[in-house]
Order: C-alpha cells, then structure tokens, then sequence
C-alpha cells in the first residue's frame, strides 16, 4: 500500500511498554515493501513484497537471512498481499490488494514447492476470482469492502479476508472462501466480522494465517487470536505489538512461533522481521 501516508499521531495509540515483539533483523532492501509471509517449514519462511515489484519469492532463515529466491512465471504482481501454505506443500499467493475497489483482475497464484530451494523460476497455476456481492466497480463508498490483505488455507479451501474502506468507516469485513484448484470462480461469501470502528489505519486486517485451529488477524498495531471455523470466528486473545508500524506480513509454524514484518516507512521506521511473545496472560 505505497499510497499511505501515515501521521505522527498515530503513535500515540500504542506503547513500547506493551509490545511481545523481539527483533529479529532488519530486512534487505530488496524487502523493504514486505507484504506476505509464511513457513515453507517450521525452520524457512517464505516472503514477498507488495504491489509493482518483481514477481518473486524470496526464502529466509529464522535468523532473517535471505538464503535463495525465485522468480514467479506466469504471474503479474499487480498488488500481492499476502500468502499461504497447504499441507500437500502448495503455496499461494494472493495479488487480492483492491485500495479502490475497482480490479477485475483479482488472483491467486498456486505453486508446486517441490525443489523451489533448487530453482531459479517456477511456474504458477492461476485461481481467477470475484466477489459475488459486488456489482459497481467501484461501489457506493459506504459499500466499499472489497480490499483484501489477508489469505489462509484451511480444510480444503482459501479463506480471503477483507477490510473496510466505506465512508463513513463501520468497520464491517467479510470472509469469502474459494477452491485451491486453478480455475475461475465467483467466491463464496462467509461469516462478517467486526474488529473496531476507529478506522482504516486502526482496525483493518493487513495480514492472516490460519494454524492448528487457531486463526491469527494482524493489524499494524495488533495481533488478533481467534478459533476459526468456515461459519464463525470466536475471540480468543490480542496481543498488543506496541509503537505503530505498517506491519502487513504474519507467519505461525507447527510449534506456534509466530514471526511477523513491518514495510519501511520514513515516518514510522520498519523493515524488520520480528519474532512474537504470546502472553500467557492474554493480553
């Protein structure tokens, strides 16, 4: 989201007193728009950056070093927001970002990981979708939420979650579902959910990963812990992330280590990996 210009009293509705968060690295320039991540396995992430970039994969230790990467074939990154993983070892790459609600071009990119840390390039099949609820390209700017930043893989399908963009802002996203077989679709419309009504900056989701029952929303302030089912998300805890960031990228393992990044900003710094607390407590 190159367009964001973010403002100095924003930081004001965090604390470092609060943060779980332990810096891993600063990230390389190459990654300095960071928009997804995710374990290929419990020791090697997966990232790649946002909108107008290369195509590419990049893989990373757990120390944050970048160790291989690879270019995606048969694939525009117009606006990748985030990424996933299923159990058979196929990633997918959601180009879903939709800042004005106006692409008819909406994808996900599937790969085969089978000797991705051998090669140079690889081949994605493509999930070619829309959202059956939007008619207007763009809509009414109190119907405006069909951006999305968020993919999770979970029994069998890709769940996308959206945000808010309406004017007046009511906070109010959806959850679509969508086949993992390369194809066109109209998604399947979900559950709604409802994180806070401070606005875009404050209460969107900017990321998310569904892990062992357990789905994670990331927001740039804020790590939200829910139990997920294809018909409900119940609270579970937050984890508060301290001094506000464009945090837009969020990775849990098998074990539930979570490592989250941030896109570098001149006012609000970032462009680092960070390896996450949970609290026992829940707060």
């Amino acid at each position: 989201m190159k367009f964001i210009h973010l403002i100095f009293f924003l930081f004001i509705f965090s604390s470092s007193a609060f943060t779980q968060k332990k810096l891993v690295t600063a990230l390389p320039n190459y990654l300095n728009e960071i928009s997804g991540l995710v374990f290929l396995n419990d020791s090697v992430l997966v990232a790649h950056n946002d909108g107008g970039h290369e195509p590419k994969l990049y893989f990373l230790n757990l120390t944050g070093k970048v160790f291989h990467s690879i270019k995606v074939e048969n694939a525009l990154n117009v606006d990748w927001e985030d990424i996933t993983i299923d159990p058979n070892g196929y990633l997918y790459i959601a180009d879903i970002g939709n800042n004005n609600n106006l692409r008819k071009d909406l994808a996900i990119y599937k790969l085969n990981t089978r000797g991705i840390l051998e090669s140079k390039s690889i081949l994605a099949e493509k999930i070619s979708f829309t959202y059956p609820d939007q008619k207007s390209f763009p809509p009414a700017e109190k119907d405006l939420h069909f951006d999305a930043e968020g993919i999770a893989y979970y029994k069998d399908s890709l769940y996308i979650f959206t945000k808010c963009r309406a004017v007046p802002f009511d906070g109010k996203a959806y959850c679509y579902s969508l086949p993992t077989k390369a194809g066109n679709y109209v998604a399947t419309k979900g559950i709604e959910y409802f994180i806070g009504k401070k606005g875009w900056w404050k209460d969107s989701v900017t990321a998310t990963e569904i892990k062992n029952g357990k789905c994670y929303l990331l927001t740039y302030d804020r790590i939200l812990i829910y139990t997920f089912t294809s018909r409900k998300l119940e609270f579970l805890k937050e984890i508060k992330l301290g001094v506000f960031s464009q945090r837009e990228a969020i990775a849990v393992n098998s074990k539930g280590q979570i490592f989250i990044a941030d896109e570098e900003q001149k006012i609000v710094g970032g462009g680092n990996l960070y390896r996450i607390k949970i609290p026992k407590n829940g707060n």
